[in-house]
């Protein structure tokens, strides 16, 4: 069994630009995920039936639609907490700086992308992660998650399924379109 932290390791993974292997991926990581947590696990199966048909080429432009052409969805917590204000600048060296404390290896993206962010949550002791995810992480996958329409992106459903780790919202089941009911 997965403890929340590999959990979040895992679930990073699955908001990569999608590349060759990407299906495969998904099915070994809905199983990791599977053995965490139940409710979790099922929007990442959501997701995963969602996709299954698209080709690699269809992913990408989804990918590309979803995160980097709308900006209420892209993928730097920061910018959805402090938006362009100084104090985005602020947190993005403290990032930085909890990065290097931690071992987590710079990436092409800023230190706010939630590539980077998911992966630091997951290698601070949980004393440090629990507020840190309270403070920062839930209230900016939230807001990205109001920006990506439940009923027509499959990626709603990867959403919801890092919002009930974080233990923000979408804890309510899936039915088979894929919509979230309490």
């Amino acid at each position: 069994m997965l403890d929340l932290a590999s959990t979040l390791d895992v679930i990073a993974e699955l908001f990569e630009y999608p590349a060759a292997g990407y299906r495969e991926h998904l099915e070994s990581a809905a199983a990791s995920i599977a053995r965490t947590d139940a409710a979790a696990a099922e929007h990442v199966q959501a997701f995963a039936d969602a996709v299954r048909g698209r080709s690699l080429s269809e992913m990408e432009e989804l990918y590309i639609q979803t995160f980097d052409l709308n900006p209420d969805a892209c993928l730097d917590i920061g910018w959805h907490l402090f938006g362009e204000d100084y104090a985005r600048g602020e947190f993005l060296v403290k990032l930085r700086q909890e990065m290097r404390r931690y071992g987590v290896a710079e990436r092409e993206e800023l230190p706010d992308s939630l590539l980077t962010v998911l992966p630091l949550a997951a290698r601070m002791p949980e004393e440090e992660a629990a507020p840190f995810r309270a403070r920062f992480l839930r209230p900016a996958v939230e807001k990205i998650r109001k920006a990506v329409p439940a009923e027509s992106n499959p990626y709603s459903k990867l959403l919801a399924a890092l919002a009930v780790l974080l233990g923000g919202a979408g804890t309510g089941t899936v039915d088979q379109e894929g919509r979230e009911h309490e």
